[in-house]
Parts: C-alpha cells; sequence; structure tokens
C-alpha cells in the first residue's frame, strides 16, 4: 500500500464515522421533533456537539494525513496516524455521544490533540529534513 492509498483508507474511513454521527443528528431532530437548534434536549445537544467537534478537527487531521503522503512519508506512520485519529474520536463518541464510556470525552479529546502534535511534528519534521 502507497502512502496515498493509506491516506485514502483512513479518509474513507473518516468520511463513513461523519455520515453516522450526522445520521444520529437527523435521526434524533426525526425523533424528538426538533427542526433547529437543540430544543434544550439534553440528548440532542450530545448528538449535535459529538458532529460538531469532529467536523472541527477531522479536517486538519485528514489534510495532515494526504500532506504526510505528498511528502513521502511512510506508510505506517499514515497509519498509525489515521488509525490514532479515528479511535480518539469514536472515544468521544462514546464518552459523549453516547454516554456509554464518562472517560471516553477525556480519552477522546487528548488522543485527538496528540494525534494532531503528531502529525504537526512530522510535517515539520518532513518540511525541514
Amino acid at each position: 500500500m502507497t502512502p496515498f492509498e493509506a491516506a485514502g483508507l483512513w479518509i474513507g474511513l473518516n468520511a463513513l464515522y461523519l455520515i453516522y454521527v450526522s445520521a444520529r443528528v437527523g435521526m434524533m431532530r426525526t425523533r424528538l421533533k426538533i427542526n433547529l437548534g437543540d430544543g434544550g434536549d439534553e440528548e440532542m445537544i450530545r448528538a449535535i456537539r459529538t458532529q460538531g467537534n469532529y467536523v472541527e478537527y477531522a479536517p486538519l487531521a485528514l489534510v495532515g494525513l494526504l500532506a504526510l503522503a505528498a511528502l513521502g512519508q511512510a506508510t505506517a506512520l499514515i497509519h498509525g496516524l489515521g488509525a490514532a485519529f479515528l479511535a480518539a474520536r469514536v472515544a468521544y463518541l462514546l464518552g459523549l455521544g453516547l454516554d456509554v464510556w464518562p472517560a471516553g470525552r477525556f480519552v477522546g479529546t487528548l488522543g485527538t490533540m496528540l494525534t494532531l502534535l503528531a502529525t504537526a511534528g512530522a510535517l515539520l519534521w518532513a518540511a525541514f529534513a
């Protein structure tokens, strides 16, 4: 697998994840009859924040994977960062969105930040090496 194929794999998996968290919001809107906003419903707030938080961080994380591929970085590095980012987002979903793992929100946030930091470090290293 080439670095670009690895980046494509993780971007594709993240696209499926985005479809899932977005569909959760849509289905919840239908079930709770909330057209706009959160209607003050805690479950709706959690679903919206899970989706919104993902949308805030995913573009930079995924562009980072593409940039690493373009800079000729190792496929294993791209897989490691892609897997870590998606795992962090799933942890966040379990903690905030689904409320089944209380530590998930913290683990997901920390994992996301560490993945972004590692991606930034790898990009800077590749740019100056």
